[in-house]
């Protein structure tokens, strides 16, 4: 007699038939591997009698209606010739090719394009007609649609640059929509720009994701960073603020998303934690289904998750590290040398640094190593430009005692993490990041007047 719980499938495996016996929660990977499956194969496809694919880690036998015949295949290698001989190449397998030139043409095009028609008003040159505007702003959005839905090769590389090249066809098409004429034009441009690139990242994001494509996880990414910082000028656009608290919002929350990067960047579903038909209880759970269980977890399962998170945290690391040396000049231009915001732009500035120096130092990859401290560099770079070009003697001493302080502690955070060890330099380390990941918000917005601003609120 059969029992409920299990399910019964037949699986052509080559020339063989088998018919098995499923237990609950076994997943199609196990069936492959208890059958003697070449699971090392790459080409290796599963569909059923539909001709429907299956992913192998997430179907379970639960999921297969009873009598199902699963059918085993591997796509066909592609032989070429090469001058010692015949050389085998599998698309599934094959060396990443770079990525078009095109796409770095079409992102070049796309700043010129916000250059020069967004601005066109600098130089005597006459603004576009609203009509000529709007045109142009459909077909940059057409062409970063197209870009953000169109697929990419077998055995192309998933890299950052279009979905890079989406976002700024997208930031494009929003800024050439504004005319240069309007109040608050700059602030208005930012924010269309913002939501044009927001937008077209969503589309990205939603392609490959049903594609499962890895560049999911960089247009996942980039959408979150995109739309915070949309929300963040829209804001203190629609308040009637100072555009510089958009800018020093951006510049002090650095040290709080890098830390908060590697943890966001994992994506475990709880029902692979803990088994919630056990522990939900609420009215609703009640009465719905039961969830389906994910099934056990395998090696290769976690070596995908992990794969993902690494490229989500190494794509925010890199678009984070790039938003200090972009807001600073703004922060330290708005700033009064010499009075409250002036000093509190020199220690945002300075916390930042720490932070960019100190937080590498407990990261594994090269990528997530560097990134930050190449900015930390930059940013000390145009410290000591504007701090000599403020003038004044204690500016400058100010400004030449937070440079060397900032290097010292790059030489100190790149010795710790070649493998010098010194438990008083950890501890020291590890208080300097967290006053610096604490206090770089509350600096930089105290350095674009927002003591000022609170002032006049509370006033009125």
């Amino acid at each position: 007699m059969r029992s409920p719980a299990r399910s019964y499938v037949g699986l052509r495996l080559g020339d063989r038939s088998l018919d098995v016996a499923m237990p609950p929660g076994a997943t199609v990977y196990d069936l492959l591997r208890a059958a003697g499956a070449d699971l090392a194969d790459p080409t290796l496809t599963v569909v059923d009698s539909a001709g429907q694919q299956l992913d192998p880690y997430a179907t379970t036998g639960d999921q297969l209606a009873d009598g199902a015949v699963l059918h085993v295949l591997t796509r066909p290698r592609v032989v070429r010739v090469a001058r010692g001989g015949h050389e085998v190449s599998d698309p599934a397998v094959s060396r990443p090719t770079a990525s078009p030139w095109w796409l770095g043409a079409a992102g070049a095009g796309a700043v010129v394009v916000v250059a020069t028609v967004a601005l066109g008003t600098q130089g005597g040159s006459a603004p576009l007609a609203a009509v000529d505007r709007w045109t142009l702003a459909g077909v940059l959005a057409l062409a970063g649609l197209a870009l953000a839905v169109l697929r990419r090769r077998p055995g192309a590389d998933g890299s950052l640059w279009p979905t890079a090249v989406v976002a700024l066809t997208g930031a494009a098409a929003g800024a050439v929509t504004v005319d240069p004429g309007l109040a608050a034009a700059g602030q208005l441009l930012v924010v269309a720009a913002l939501v044009g690139a927001t937008v077209l990242t969503a589309a990205r994001w939603a392609a490959t994701r049903r594609a499962r494509d890895d560049a999911a996880d960089h247009a996942g990414i980039l959408l979150v960073l995109l739309g915070g910082a949309a929300a963040v000028c829209a804001t203190v656009l629609l308040l009637g603020l100072p555009s510089v608290l958009a800018a020093a919002t951006a510049l002090g929350a650095v040290p709080l998303l890098l830390r908060a990067l590697p943890a966001l960047a994992v994506d475990v579903p709880d029902e692979q934690l803990i088994d919630v038909a056990q522990v939900a209880s609420t009215a609703g759970t009640v009465r719905a289904p039961v969830p389906e269980p994910l099934g056990p977890v395998n090696p290769r399962a976690v070596g995908r998750t992990v794969r993902s998170a690494e490229r989500r945290r190494d794509a925010g690391t890199v678009l984070v590290s790039l938003v200090p040396p972009v807001t600073a000049p703004m922060v330290l231009a708005a700033a009064e040398p010499g009075g409250l915001t002036g000093w509190a732009a020199l220690v945002a500035l300075l916390l930042v640094v720490l932070s960019l120096d100190l937080q590498p130092r407990t990261t594994r990859g090269a990528l997530v190593r560097w990134a930050p401290r190449v900015s930390a560099a930059v940013l000390l770079l145009e410290l000591g430009v504007l701090g000599a070009a403020s003038g004044g003697p204690v500016a400058t001493a100010a400004t030449g005692a937070a440079i060397g302080l900032g290097l010292g502690v790059a030489a100190l955070s790149v010795a710790i993490g070649r493998g010098w060890r010194s438990v008083g330099f950890s501890r020291l380390a590890d208080a300097l990041e967290g006053l610096s990941t604490a206090f770089a918000l509350p600096a930089a917005l105290t350095a674009a007047g927002v003591v000022e601003v609170l002032r006049l609120v509370t006033s009125a």
